[in-house]
């Protein structure tokens, strides 16, 4: 009896393009459950934000990201929750459903389960290699919803909400999800949820038929979703045909509505790529607003939605801003950025859309982007502004990370240092943007930080990173004679680094081993910098009673290379059960390098005895550090240079080290224990680095004998550490590379002033305006035959 029962409604989501379809569903749902409710909710219509409680700019931004069924896959839990505060029971249906048969006795089960659905399939479908090939979601066409539903709906609402636009999972996919979590009671009644995916194996009437992709203007097709091998075909089932007509009769007899916010107010469309930009901003800034970020950053600013009083216009200006300050050097707009990397194509015909296909992709964007309405004319990018060129004078444009807490920007501070005391002019070219989503930049900039002046640049970038940063900044390169600051930790420099010699005049090296890598394939010079170790000032040691070591290192140089597992297992060996030992290990971005991070943890044990510090440290703290440390241990597998390693030995303190590659040049054993070491390969985990490639090998019961030689004879270790600092100021001296420096820059700015284009002489206008006056005198004189 009505009344008796619980509180049933039934409901659907559909924008206004397919109001028909949802009108046809709520006057069938009607007929046959009279005692029910039905809303159907317009997902794009004014009422919105207040039916569902939403803030307006919530639901503008919900809008923004979310068009047609993609909006009405966010709105239906929604939907559904808000209804059961009035109901005890909210049926939802797929909006191109008919319904011809009652069910609410499996709906009246939802007031005790909590959650019902239907299960798409009674058996699996036949490997017949007919369409479809799997059904569009276990669950599908169906859910019922009782007051225990709430959480699961509240989950779903949270995930529709941040999926993507460019999702291709089927429209009731969340649901699906449900079964492992929320425990839905699944019904696998024959006459509910009948569908193009399982019409093969339902027999008798439905209770209500799904004619997704069915259309009226094709009626010869049960569904556009499988038109090439379709399992179930129309000619061959004339009472499903005459359902199919008869549904689409009376979808035709109604009438849809104009979709909504599908364009800015001037009539320009709103793309998929547009939607999917703000959908990436929004997912970004909802995530760092509520999740603290390893690098410090901070939630970026939400731009402005298209649908406010403005018509779109700080939207628009937003999409056709540069998004970062590469875009802004070469013109890039926001949107036009995002199409290339979209796009597979694209990417393939210009490879370098802020570089060496700059020009092209923009004219792709003027003419094809515009004409595919991907592109608008307000968002092609901007002409490439004309370079500015150098002055004639003397000095050095040093462009890299400069302020990124890396391996990298350190030697390229180190080498300015060294300029610095060479009294050459410099300005700095800081390039932050490119790294900031993977370490921290968080020194201090320097103070002559400005636009590149001179007619030498120092790209104190690798190979693979030289054309970045001559994008990032043009007038790096423009007109100037190119130095890069490259260092390779192999004895190969692969094939695939060689596209940066042809951005380069000549490289420098820290190192002879990286040297001679390079050297073999390069068509520029090649050259070795004496690197000038900074010294810190004479050190001041805290021997306690534990011996300590340490080792420093960034995950993002790669765990395999830099091994600081190797450390552990000969810290292992080396003292197995004593407890006047400890070791440091000093690392950063383990947050992007997670696999490395887990297998060092594992190889710690959790020995208390070894502290793994992932963390940046300020300059006190790391002074700190070295002065209660007694041995430094790099037990690499290759250096370049081997930065640390010089570090601790300005400070005195003795080295552990593999006696390879570039350390094997300023470290023996008269200021440590170098480590022997076999030859090995790279392997296929470690990129850059080619797996093919070789490396070293150290021997760790070597190292762990090293070891216990510092702790049992911690005087004879602070004579090797004083020995490393003697040694370290008299070879590698910041004095040492100044002179360098210097002497190696003026030949750069001599190469460079012989081979600038020298403008053409400028004639004085009163002799050009005489000879223009004789030309008459002279052409009468050849006529004549008088020569002068």
């Amino acid at each position: 009896m009505p009344g008796s029962g619980p509180r049933i409604t039934g409901c659907t989501v559909v924008t206004g393009d397919r109001r028909a379809v949802a009108d046809v569903l709520a006057a069938s749902y009607r007929a046959h459950h009279p005692g029910h409710g039905f809303t159907v909710l317009a997902a794009d219509g004014d009422a919105v934000p207040a039916r569902l409680g939403l803030d307006p700019d919530e639901y503008h931004r919900l809008v923004t990201c979310h068009a047609g069924a993609d909006l009405a896959d966010v709105l239906r839990p929604l939907l559904v929750r808000t209804l059961l505060d009035e109901y005890d029971v909210v049926v939802l249906l797929d909006p191109e459903a008919e319904v011809h048969a009652p069910f609410e006795d499996v709906s009246v089960l939802a007031a005790e389960r909590g959650l019902v659905v239907a299960a798409a399939l009674l058996e699996p479908l036949p490997d017949d290699g007919l369409e479809p090939a799997q059904v569009p979601g276990v669950f599908d066409g169906f859910l019922a919803a009782g007051q225990g539903a709430r959480p699961f709906l509240d989950h779903w609402a949270g995930q529709a909400r941040l999926r993507s636009p460019h999702r291709t999972e089927p429209t009731w996919r969340w649901p699906d999800l449900a079964a492992g979590v929320f425990d839905p009671l699944v019904v696998r009644d024959p006459g509910l949820a009948v569908g193009y995916w399982n019409l093969h194996e339902r027999s008798g009437p439905p209770k209500f038929l799904v004619f997704r992709g069915y259309d009226p203007e094709t009626p010869w097709l049960l569904t556009t979703d499988c038109g090439h091998r379709p399992r179930v075909r129309l000619s061959a089932n004339p009472a499903l045909r005459a359902l199919c007509e008869s549904y689409g009769e009376r979808v035709k007899s109604t009438e849809d509505t104009e979709a909504r916010y599908q364009a800015f107010a001037d009539g320009t469309p709103i793309t998929t790529q547009m939607r999917q930009l703000y959908h990436d901003t929004w997912s970004r800034a909802e995530h760092l607003r509520h999740t603290p970020d390893p690098l410090g950053r901070v939630a970026e600013k939400l731009p402005p939605h298209p649908f406010g009083e403005d018509g779109g216009r700080a939207f628009r200006q937003w999409l056709a801003e540069p998004a970062s300050p590469l875009d802004a050097a070469t013109g890039l707009t926001r949107l036009a950025a995002a199409v290339w990397l979209a796009r597979v194509d694209l990417q393939a015909v210009f490879p370098h859309p802020r570089g060496a296909d700059r020009a092209n992709f923009r004219q792709w964007c003027a003419t094809h982007g515009a004409e595919e309405g991907i592109v608008p004319e307000w968002a092609v990018p901007a002409e490439p502004p004309a370079p500015v060129p150098p002055v004639p004078d003397f000095g050095v444009n040093v462009a890299g990370y400069l302020t990124a807490e890396l391996g990298i920007g350190e030697m390229a501070r180190v080498t300015q240092r060294a300029i610095a005391a060479a009294g050459v002019p410099m300005v700095s070219v800081v390039e932050e943007h490119s790294l900031s989503g993977s370490v921290r930049t968080g020194l201090a900039a320097p103070d002559d930080v400005g636009a590149p002046r001179f007619g030498v640049s120092l790209l104190t970038v690798n190979s693979d990173f030289t054309r970045l940063i001559l994008d990032t900044h043009p007038d790096t390169g423009a007109g100037r004679y190119r130095i890069g600051l490259w260092a390779w930790e192999l004895e190969d420099f692969p094939a695939k680094m060689h596209d940066g010699f042809t951005l380069v005049d000549e490289i420098w090296t820290p190192s002879d081993f990286a040297t001679r890598a390079i050297a073999a394939h390069s068509p520029v010079p090649v050259r070795t910098i004496p690197v000038g170790v900074p010294d810190p000032g004479e050190p001041t040691r805290d021997p306690g009673p534990v011996t300590q070591f340490l080792f420093i290192f960034d995950f993002n140089s790669t765990g395999g290379r830099k091994n600081p597992w190797g450390v552990v297992e000969a810290f292992h060996r080396a003292f197995p059960g004593r407890e006047d030992v400890r070791l440091v290990l000093k690392a950063t971005n383990g947050h992007l390098n997670t696999p490395a991070v887990e297998r060092l943890r594992r190889a710690v044990g959790g020995d208390p005895r070894i502290e793994l510090r992932e963390r940046y440290l300020t300059v006190t703290e790391l002074g700190a550090l070295y002065a209660g440390t007694d041995a430094y241990v790099s037990l690499h597998r290759s250096e370049g240079f081997g930065l640390t390693v010089a570090e601790a030995m300005v400070r005195g303190i003795p080295v552990i080290a593999t006696d390879y590659s570039g350390t094997a040049e300023f470290f023996g054993s008269e200021h440590g224990w170098p480590v022997p070491y076999t030859m090995t390969d790279v392997g296929p985990d470690w990129p850059p680095y080619q797996p093919e490639g070789r490396w070293a090998d150290p021997d760790l019961d070597a190292a762990a004998a090293a070891m216990r030689a510092v702790a049992d004879d911690r005087d004879e270790a602070r004579r090797r550490g004083q020995a490393a600092r003697a040694h370290i100021l008299r070879t590698r001296s910041t004095d040492t590379a100044a002179a360098w420096m210097r002497e190696r820059l003026t030949e750069a700015h001599q190469t460079w002033l012989a081979g600038r284009p020298q403008p053409a002489p400028q004639r004085h206008p009163l002799v050009a305006g005489a000879r223009r006056a004789l030309r008459p005198v002279r052409a009468a004189a050849r006529r004549l035959g008088v020569t002068s």
